[in-house]
This record gives structure tokens, C-alpha cells and sequence, in this order.
């Protein structure tokens, strides 16, 4: 007689199937998914800059050539170190990247040590900003005399319109002994127009300085990098009260490359303002590893003193990559007429 057929396992739904490895697999690249490469960068040099470090301090010697050898002639063991330390530290620049912009802006605790720097600091820009408006007022009054000859004489640059121009130029208000038709020639006429363009540069440039901070002095920030971005927050008309949300409630409603281009700078920011904090860490933990492990104190003081340098340069960056993000906003503040919002990059 034929046996009866063996009963089958019941069938496990799709849903409770489990493949371990492919489990594995799959969280580690969601994982790696969320880390952003503003992100990964800072954490690299963090991760390469400690791994040389420690590798000096091991030799008693600075020197870069050495440190490399001998890490080549281990690199499994290094790399087995390394990757989890890099993978960790992306996590951390990450996390914080948010608290390094807000930091670098100035948004600190107004009791303590930190508050009264904070007011030192908002006392220093408000002098320099009434010192820029000196210098480009004498500017604009320079440039102007040189023009005022020239226009002397000439219609419709009669004295007293002359005169317009002039307080025009150095940001004052035109005279009252002026008629109105005068006061409208002077609303029309440009004192720029005449003037010579080496004279202009110099107004332009202190006038660019002035645009770095807010319009109102009691809104200034104690660093460069908050009044950038202050006064583009300020001039911001369609924020609705709620600054936080500004750009999730217009992204849709401007085109895929100003999305793009928000994202770049926004990018870039995060990654230079969490710079400036790894290049600073990396400065203290030179000293603390190579302190009576290197010859000479110099020695020290070139790494320790490079980082320093680099995260001067990456705050630099910091603020730049702010102005390119301010622009970003401002587009998405006031889209142009006409354009059709696509896709969110």
C-alpha cells in the first residue's frame, strides 16, 4: 500500500519570515542611511586626526611618515578600531550639529560667565556697527565732493539740490529750506551717477559690512554668524509667527532649484559650524596625548595650533555658507512670480 503523504510544517506568513543576515544587513544601512555626509566628514577627520595622534604619542615622535608606516602594518587591527569610532562619532556630529549652529549664533545662557561675555559681545558689534556707519557716511561724503564740482552749475543741480544730494549721500535728511519741487528732483536723481567708481568701492564695501547685522540694534547677536542670519530672519514676511516651521509650510511652493539650494547651504552650514567644534576638541586632545611624548614644545604647539587655524577657517566658511542659506530663504520667502513648485528633493 502506498504511505500516506507526510504532513508539511504550516506555512509561516511573510511577514514573520526572518532572514538574519539580511536583517543585519538592512539595519546597519538604515542606520548609515540617516547619517548625512555633513555629517560623515567632520567625523572623518576626528576619527583619522585622534588615530595619528595616539599613533605619535605611541612613538614618542610627530612625525607623519612614522605614524602612517606603522599604522599600514597593522591596518586590520586599526581599521577593526576605526570603523565602529567613526561610525559613533558620525552619530554624535550628527546629533549635535543643530546645538553647534545655535551655539556659534550666540543663543547662550544669559546668567554666568557666558551671559556676561554674551553682553560684551553685543556691546563690541553695536560699537562696530556705528563705527562702520561713521566710516561709510565719510566715505559717501568723500566720493560726493569729488562729483560736486563737476555738477556744479550744470541743470537741474542748482545749490540747494546740490545740497539734497549731498545729505542724501551721507544718509541724513534732505534740508527744510528746500521747495518741493526741489525735494523731488533729489528723490529722483542718483548721487552715485557721478561719482568715481574707487571712491564707490570703498562705500559699497563698508556698506556690505552694515548688512551683515540686523536693521535695529537691539536685535544684534553677540557673533558674526548670528547677525547674519538674524537679519534675514527679521526681514522674513511670510515666517506666519513661527519661525521653526518657515520652511516645511513654503518649500512646496517654490521651484526644485531653490529646494536644492537650500539644502546645499543648509548642508554646508551644519557641516562647518560642527567643524569649528571637532577642529577645537582636536586642539585640546593634541596637547593631553602629545604633552612629554614629542621633544620639543613647538611640536606640540604646530598641532595644536593648526587645528585652531582650521576652525578659524571653517567659522569663516560657517558664515558664508549662512549668507548662501539667507539667500534660500529669502526666495522661499518671495517666490518669483510665475514659478511652479515641483517635487521636494
Amino acid at each position: 500500500m502506498p504511505q500516506p503523504p507526510m504532513p508539511r510544517p504550516p506555512a509561516v506568513p511573510a511577514e514573520e519570515k526572518v532572514d538574519i543576515p539580511d536583517g543585519v544587513s538592512a539595519f546597519v544601512a538604515k542606520v548609515l542611511n540617516q547619517l548625512s555626509l555633513s555629517a560623515w566628514l567632520p567625523a572623518t577627520l576626528f576619527a583619522a586626526s585622534v588615530t595619528l595622534l595616539v599613533q605619535f604619542r605611541a612613538d614618542n615622535s610627530w612625525s607623519v611618515s612614522l605614524a602612517l608606516d606603522r599604522i599600514t602594518d597593522d591596518w586590520k587591527k586599526v581599521l577593526l578600531l576605526a570603523v565602529p569610532a567613526l561610525v559613533l562619532a558620525t552619530m554624535v556630529t550628527q546629533a549635535s550639529s543643530f546645538a553647534a549652529i545655535r551655539f556659534l549664533e550666540g543663543y547662550w545662557r544669559r546668567n554666568g560667565p557666558l551671559g556676561l561675555l554674551r553682553s560684551a559681545l553685543i556691546y563690541r558689534h553695536v560699537r562696530r556697527l556705528e563705527r562702520l556707519q561713521r566710516k561709510r557716511n565719510a566715505a559717501a561724503d568723500k566720493a560726493f565732493a569729488k562729483a560736486k564740482d563737476a555738477l556744479r552749475g550744470r541743470a537741474p543741480y542748482t545749490p540747494n539740490v546740490l545740497s539734497g544730494l549731498e545729505m542724501k549721500a551721507i544718509g541724513r535728511d534732505v534740508p527744510d529750506y528746500l521747495t518741493a519741487e526741489e525735494r523731488g528732483t533729489v528723490r529722483k536723481l542718483n548721487w552715485r551717477s557721478k561719482c568715481n567708481a574707487w571712491d564707490l568701492a570703498k562705500v559699497d564695501h563698508l556698506e556690505a559690512l552694515q548688512r551683515d547685522y540686523p536693521a535695529l540694534k537691539r536685535r544684534i547677536m553677540p557673533t558674526k554668524l548670528g547677525n547674519v542670519l538674524r537679519r534675514t530672519e527679521d526681514n522674513l514676511r511670510n515666517t506666519g509667527g513661527d519661525l521653526s516651521s518657515f520652511v516645511m509650510r513654503r518649500r512646496e511652493k517654490v521651484s526644485p532649484r531653490i529646494q536644492l539650494q537650500h539644502d546645499q547651504f543648509r548642508d554646508r552650514l551644519d557641516m562647518y559650524c560642527t567643524l569649528v567644534f571637532v577642529s577645537g576638541a582636536l586642539s585640546m586632545i593634541s596637547v593631553a596625548l602629545l604633552l612629554h611624548h614629542v621633544h620639543h614644545w613647538w611640536q606640540i604647539a604646530v598641532y595644536a595650533g593648526g587645528f585652531l587655524g582650521f576652525a578659524c577657517v571653517s567659522y569663516s566658511s560657517a558664515v558664508s555658507s549662512a549668507r548662501g542659506y539667507c539667500v534660500a530663504l529669502q526666495a522661499m520667502d518671495d517666490p518669483p512670480s510665475g514659478s511652479v513648485a515641483g517635487p521636494a528633493l
